[in-house]
């Protein structure tokens, strides 16, 4: 918000009457002091605050809730002048619960999730341009700046809140990234690293160096590099003959509006449709799958044989994608394909933080670009509820929104650094005319769109929401409207707090109200895909992470005796029964998390259940899988040691993310996958503290059993715009679609029973040689087509930066992708072009950046080590 133009006209920011009320403040008695709005303005607009994480190592927490490994930061608050006021509250974001402060000046108290509060104490003496330091402790361990929340903001009764100036966002307009500004840098092995037994490597320029290298195979392919069918994802068997054929006169495109979408690429590449152009002929076969495809191409014309409609779609993207586009000619020749997995999806979180329609349209293009066929989109969270339902408005004009309401009547309690208004980018939804929109042109380019409303647990959007709608007809006396939808026992007593922190965000599973609330929301959507003409066919529902709720809920206890349940656990697996149940009586095909699936009777559930598989393999989790799949069920990778997209891309403290699964996830570890032999993944990678780890394969993969599908994730919870998401999502999800359709050559074949580890070596010398070659051919696509083309049309993605170092006095730099340009600077002069090793003095910075385009990668400074 704008500051009053007389508090920016100094250099104090105060007005004389305003210093004159200070002083006067200053000597009152701290309780007998209060504040007007100015005077917040002003402390909002000047109080400096800083996060420093002081270590991981050695801090433990033994008076709190916590007992065992903790990590000591310290919070520090600094003004230029005198401010001795006491009559307010700093709230704040922070991702574990502060189990211990050591000021005497101030309290920190949790509230929910992971909302703070800071008071000043009877102690508080002022600010009085002293600067005053908080420490505190909280569980585990955090090794990333972007853990550190934006938007801590400041109240005083009766005033309007306001966000600290000093804690907002900023973005770098070199590498347009955009930072929490008062998390101060991590340096230290003790900063960087979760305990002394953290292996992980930093991602600095020299680690970088080393790294570029292992991934530079010794002798190029010759063949890859003149590959001119090369595209993403591969087709399965290319066979160009030399010739070309020239579309630059025209094509006789198809007409139909269920390939609008592949012909208008063509149309944008400059492919003319003629009906005396070439002549491009379309037709069914019984003998290929739904999704595959026969093209030829000869002089004479262009002939496709497909499956389905789909099959045809992607005959033509395939086409597209083999465009010579500045010379609009194809190479001629036979091309057979077909998908590896029938299911190819991308989960992306609007829960946590919103993202626009626009931002779900771009992505559902690039997904289709690239033959992604799912889009699983999350919809309600703890933290928001993003699609309208007729007649529960207040599921979005209250679950949807995040601000400074104690009450929650108007909106959530802040969470995620969400600030106290209503009116940012993080809050909002999709009105039912937009979640149709978005619907339809899912459907425009064959991709199914699955909903999903997390539930028993991660539900307190819906729970505070049908609270508020509870306490409104309860005062109007209706209490038949009041109880219709609640989705709480409101004489539940119970004590618990979820795995966010939440001690009241899970549905209770013993109130008929909660599958009447279950019901309407399901008829609702089923009827805006109708109405879209995108039939609902999955179902969503979560599952996962349920806290242990409702052990006092007298509603529960009863329900227990009627059904014979001896535990309150076991209400988990009633839930997920009930209302898979319910999903499948609308002839919807239900999908839930494996932690919550594996609570329940399996002859309990329909025979048809999508499973999403998220433990890590580190864990042993392939036996998790291979169990779901050996019952028959539709079991979806979603692991993530690979899978998850919110995760940094590099081990650098300044790559945004969670890390819980992986400290390092780049488009080279989603490119090496091989989603049909997970346990042999303990060869190519260390869990998530850079260790060695075995992997036992003691549920084998049965012979009749078999992996439904993979699918991304992007979890949006340090992911606040929509220029976030899209760095976080490319270019691993081109990665995702290389593996999720194509079988490389290079992968091993599972054989069930077998043992991988550091100790084994199954994946051979000669495995390893291809596997770079082939990363080598995807690469070169990716930075000549793919990446450009996202540039063109402004979508974020990321550069990797190069690695770098300095021997002798020269500078040697690599790139992660051979086609970036990169650059060099000494005592922050101008930027130079790399070519090959420079002599260079002084501080020296690297860069790399996509020939072309303007934006760069994060900068990275070369440390100067001796030969």
């Amino acid at each position: 918000m704008t500051q009053p133009s007389s508090l920016l006209s100094n250099s104090t920011g105060l007005t004389r009457s305003l210093q004159a009320m200070l002083i006067c403040a200053a000597a009152l008695p701290l309780q007998a002091i209060a504040l007007d709005q100015q005077q917040l303005d002003h402390l909002a607009h000047n109080l400096q605050v800083s996060y420093k994480l002081v270590d991981n190592f050695e801090t433990h927490c033994e008076d709190g809730q916590t007992k065992g490994n903790c990590y000591l930061a310290n919070l520090t608050l600094s003004m230029p002048e005198d401010f001795a006021a006491t009559d307010w509250q700093l709230y704040f974001s922070h991702p574990r619960p502060i189990d211990w402060e050591g000021s005497t000046e101030f309290d920190i108290s949790h509230i929910n999730g992971d909302l703070h509060r800071l008071t000043p104490t009877a102690e508080f003496s002022g600010f009085s341009g002293k600067t005053l330091v908080v420490p505190l402790k909280a569980a585990h361990a955090f090794v990333s700046e972007s853990d550190i929340m934006p938007n801590y903001y400041l109240v005083s009764e009766g005033l309007a809140p306001r966000v600290i100036e000093s804690t907002k966002e900023q973005r770098d307009e070199q590498s347009d990234l955009i930072a929490v500004a008062h998390v101060e840098p991590f340096i230290l092995p003790k900063q960087y690293l979760r305990s002394p037994d953290d292996s992980v490597a930093q991602a600095d320029a020299a680690y970088l160096y080393q790294y570029h290298q292992t991934l530079h195979p010794q002798q190029s392919s010759n063949a890859d590099e003149s590959n001119p069918t090369r595209i993403i994802p591969s087709i399965s068997d290319a066979a160009p003959n030399g010739h070309w054929l020239d579309l630059s006169k025209g094509v006789e495109l198809p007409q139909d509006p269920e390939l609008a979408f592949a012909t208008g690429q063509l149309q944008q590449a400059g492919i003319q449709h003629s009906p005396q152009g070439i002549p491009l002929t379309l037709s069914f076969s019984d003998r290929l799958a739904p999704e595959a495809y026969s093209l030829q191409i000869t002089d004479k014309g262009i002939d496709i044989h497909a499956g389905s409609k789909t099959g045809q779609l992607y005959a033509l993207i395939s086409l597209w994608a083999l465009l010579d586009k500045p010379g609009l000619k194809v190479h001629t020749g036979s091309y057979q394909d077909a998908p590896r997995f029938a299911f190819r999806g991308l989960h992306l979180d609007v829960a946590r933080n919103f993202h626009s329609k626009e931002m779900v349209l771009r992505l559902l293009d690039q997904m289709a670009l690239v033959k992604l066929n799912k889009l699983h989109l999350h919809l309600a969270d703890d933290e928001g509820w993003r699609l309208q339902i007729p007649g529960l408005p207040e599921l979005t004009e209250i679950g949807a929104y995040r601000c400074h309401d104690p009450d929650e009547r108007r909106c959530l309690l802040p969470q995620l650094g969400s600030g106290p208004h209503r009116d940012t980018q993080v809050n909002g939804y999709y009105s039912v005319q937009d979640y149709k929109d978005i619907l339809k042109y899912a459907k425009a380019r064959h991709i199914e769109v699955i909903p999903s409303l997390d539930m028993p647990g991660h539900s307190r959007a819906a729970v505070r929401a049908m609270q508020a709608r509870y306490q409104h007809y309860m005062e109007q006396e209706d209490a038949g409207k009041a109880r219709q939808y609640l989705l709480t026992d409101p004489d539940d007593s119970t004590v618990y707090q979820s795995i966010q922190y939440y001690h009241d965000n899970t549905l209770n599973p013993c109130l008929d109200s909660t599958y009447t609330f279950v019901e309407k929301v399901l008829r609702e959507i089923k009827q805006m895909h109708q109405q879209a003409g995108l039939p609902l066919s999955r179902y969503h529902i979560g599952a996962d992470e349920t806290a242990g709720a409702w052990k006092a809920s007298p509603a529960c206890q009863k329900l227990m005796a009627r059904e014979n349940i001896a535990e309150a656990e076991h209400l988990t697996a009633y839930f997920v029964e009930k209302v898979t149940g319910i999903v499948n009586q609308m002839g919807i095909m239900a999908g839930a998390w494996s932690d919550g699936l594996s609570h329940v009777e399996p002859d309990k559930l329909s025979p048809r259940i999508q499973a999403n598989i998220w433990d890590t393999l580190y864990s042993q989790g392939h036996n998790r899988a291979h169990d779901f799949a050996n019952r028959g069920w539709d079991t979806v990778l979603s692991l993530p040691d690979v899978l998850y997209f919110d995760f940094p891309a590099t081990a650098d403290p300044k790559e945004p993310g969670y890390y819980w699964g992986s400290r390092s996830t780049d488009t080279f570890q989603v490119f090496q996958f091989m989603p049909d032999n997970l346990p042999a993944h303990a060869e190519l990678w260390p869990d998530r503290l850079g260790q060695p780890y075995a992997a036992k394969d003691t549920t084998p993969l049965a012979e009749d059993a078999g992996i439904t599908g993979i699918q991304g994730q992007l979890w949006s919870e340090t992911v606040r715009h929509d220029s976030q998401a899209e760095y976080m999502l490319y270019p691993r999800l081109f990665a995702l679609a290389e593996r999720a359709w194509h079988r490389a050559d290079w992968e091993l074949d599972y054989v069930a029973g077998r043992e991988y580890g550091p100790k084994t070596s199954h994946f051979a010398p000669s495995a390893r040689t291809a596997q770079l070659q082939d990363w080598q051919g995807f690469v070169r696509q990716l930075a000549s087509e793919t990446l450009p083309r996202l540039a063109a049309d402004e979508i974020m993605f990321r550069l990797p930066p190069p690695g770098g170092k300095i021997e002798e006095g020269k500078l040697y730099a690599n790139a992660l992708w051979p086609a970036l340009q990169i650059e060099y600077r000494t005592d922050q002069g101008p930027w130079q072009s790399y070519q090959s090793p420079v002599s260079v003095r002084g501080e020296v910075e690297i860069r790399a950046r996509l020939p072309g385009f303007k934006r760069s990668s994060r900068i990275l400074r070369v440390a100067s080590h001796a030969k």
